[in-house]
């Protein structure tokens, strides 16, 4: 089959059953193929190869990845529709993988920058102070999003347990644990701040409140967060605590699943991201020890 008329046929098929603008989309990326295909003197369906199908897709190579990934779409759908009309064998694009994503590595405070962070707000018998205080450590000790902490109640904290009951992304509940640092700021906050914060008038099972009472919001937490890292000159939000305590707990040994629990996360792919971090550190280490390996200079 020609490629111009199995294309054509193609389309009318999706006509079928997508929209106008996919259909166009689709028309669009699959004239550029063509196009590509009948200069390297390609004709035939039956002559596609994945020679052809990788030459074209390099010659995108300043397109930005989403487009690269939504043209190699439309071929796998075009070489699908070939395949079952009889006009194609194989695949052209079996074999070849979707562009990676750029992803950006986690920022995260190092331990030192962390207890400095969390000595920042001074309590001097200021109930938001002692407040600010315990939502930091918290923050750190647990990995809880930001969202997270601000719907968390105080029916949800086990104190003797050092514990708490989070409800995450998909309504998934999980427990988190906390160390005695995070300990000690809530048992000051519940004891001699929050009593002080709460507005009588509307209580409230929020645990951390307000300065009128009412529950903090995901936005003041943020403002919170980032005030106290620019009093030791870092530009950070609460998704670096969280990426700080996933990155600590790595180096401290913990083994993935269990950061993956703790952290929430449904697949442990994105667990991983906090690996490269480890691994600098053990590069680091076996350098120092061994100089002669230069593993520092190797990817």
């Amino acid at each position: 089959m020609h490629l111009d008329t199995a294309v054509e046929r193609f389309l009318n098929h999706l006509s079928a059953t997508r929209s106008p603008h996919t259909v166009r989309a689709y028309g669009t990326d699959l004239a550029q193929f063509v196009e590509y295909a009948l200069g390297a003197g390609i004709e035939q369906t039956a002559h596609l190869n994945e020679r052809l199908v990788r030459s074209w897709l390099g010659s995108l190579r300043t397109a930005s990845r989403r487009t690269r990934e939504r043209k190699l779409y439309c071929l796998r759908a075009f070489f699908k529709f070939c395949r079952a009309q009889g006009w194609l064998g194989r695949d052209p694009s079996a074999e070849i993988a979707l562009p990676m994503p750029r992803r950006s590595l986690p920022k995260f405070l190092t331990v030192s920058q962390v207890e400095q962070l969390v000595q920042q707000p001074e309590p001097e018998d200021a109930p938001l102070r002692v407040r600010d205080r315990a939502i930091l450590e918290l923050l750190y000790a647990t990995g809880l999003r930001v969202g997270e902490l601000a719907s968390l109640d105080v029916g949800a904290l086990d104190l003797a347990q050092s514990a708490a009951r989070v409800r995450g992304k998909g309504g998934k509940e999980r427990i988190v644990l906390f160390g005695r640092a995070a300990h000690e700021a809530l048992v000051e906050y519940l004891q001699h701040a929050r009593p002080r914060l709460l507005n009588l008038h509307k209580p409230t099972r929020a645990l951390f409140l307000n300065a009128q009472g009412g529950r903090l919001t995901t936005r003041s937490l943020h403002r919170l967060v980032k005030l106290y890292g620019k009093q030791i000159g870092v530009d950070i939000s609460p998704h670096t605590l969280r990426h700080s305590f996933a990155t600590h707990m790595l180096n401290g040994g913990a083994d993935l699943r269990t950061v993956q629990e703790l952290l929430g996360h449904s697949r442990l792919s994105t667990t991983q991201t906090y690996t490269h971090l480890t691994l600098e550190r053990l590069r680091q280490t076996v350098s120092r020890a061994l100089p002669s390996l230069s593993l520092e200079d190797k990817d």
